[in-house]
């Protein structure tokens, strides 16, 4: 017998609609595979399909397809710190063309560097790239070296004080005065001090500069500004802390010993002393009457108590007490 074929049953069959030829090169829809008439229902679901996507238009991709992932933007380069410590990698900014003895005449601590032997001259060099062997405004000198021995020193010239104070008197908005302060008559750099900073980055380089502020220091010839005191204020300053039982003595010899030098000095720091006795002495007057106490006997003790707790020197547990009393 004759096996019959798709083309003769369609040929029995006026009403049907001929098979069409199926082409081998034809694209694959997007959407869904679909399952044939034959598999039904359950050809659908075993190819994965829930009962809501075959209510889907066959425009919209099937939820099932694996998405592309989505290409990520490259990571922005880093930033700089900003912290504004120098390094070793510091250069003149783009647009400075400034030749190193250019730098030198804009850079007042620069240009008045001396050359004690804690200065450390060539060891300072050695660090920023400096030659030694030329001067600093030679045309072939290294401007970017320049620049950054510059920077050092005005990092350091503009420090705060060990207790992260303002140097108000050393530095007026974040700019040093232009002189490194700390050095004895011999050239001796003391700790503490602005010159003391600056050794310690000849010896150990940049991993010296740490916080922006002047280091700690038990050395009594070093006052809070990191400047030296010469021998008679720190003997000033010395018999200050001995008698601070005697408020108007010690402050007035404190205010020699924390002055700037000199005769003119020495008298603006005793005067000072003096006014700050005076203050304490009279505010303890003041609240002796209004505590009741408007006597002789009781306005002198509030004023001995109001002096001894402005008594700079004085230990600080005595200066509350002090307070207390007045």
């Amino acid at each position: 017998m004759i096996k019959p074929t798709a083309l003769s049953s369609s040929m029995l069959r006026p009403n049907a609609a001929p098979a069409s030829a199926i082409n081998p090169k034809q694209q694959l829809s997007a959407g869904p595979v679909q399952a044939s008439p034959q598999q039904g229902l359950r050809g659908k679901l075993e190819q994965g399909f829930s009962m809501v996507d075959s209510f889907e238009p066959a425009a919209i991709i099937n939820r099932h397809q694996p998405r592309t992932p989505a290409l990520q933007a490259p990571a922005p380069a880093p930033q700089s710190s900003g912290s504004g410590v120098p390094s070793a990698n510091d250069r003149r900014p783009a647009g400075d063309t400034r030749s190193a003895a250019q730098i030198v005449d804009d850079t007042p601590v620069l240009k008045k560097l001396g050359r004690q032997k804690d200065i450390k001259f060539d060891q300072l060099c050695k660090q920023t790239g400096v030659d030694p062997k030329l001067d600093l405004k030679d045309p072939k000198q290294n401007a970017d070296a320049v620049y950054r021995m510059a920077k050092v020193l005005e990092f350091i010239d503009s420090a705060k004080a060990s207790t992260g104070g303002d140097r108000s008197n050393k530095v007026q908005d974040g700019v040093g005065d232009g002189n490194i302060e700390g050095l004895t008559k011999d050239g001796d750099a003391r700790h503490g001090t602005e010159a003391g900073m600056l050794k310690d980055f000849a010896e150990k380089g940049y991993s010296s500069l740490g916080e922006h502020q002047l280091p700690t220091t038990k050395d009594t010839h070093v006052k809070a500004d990191g400047s030296n005191k010469d021998n008679f204020q720190w003997f000033a300053g010395e018999a200050g802390k001995a008698l601070w039982f005697l408020p108007g003595v010690s402050n007035v010899l404190t205010g020699i010993g924390n002055s700037e030098g000199g005769f003119k000095g020495v008298l603006e720091g005793a005067a000072t002393g003096y006014l700050n006795t005076l203050k304490g002495a009279a505010e303890g007057v003041i609240g002796s009457i209004t505590k009741g106490r408007a006597n002789p006997a009781g306005m002198i003790f509030g004023g001995v108590m109001g002096a001894l707790g402005n008594t700079e020197a004085a230990p600080q547990p005595v200066k509350d007490i002090a307070n207390l009393l007045a």
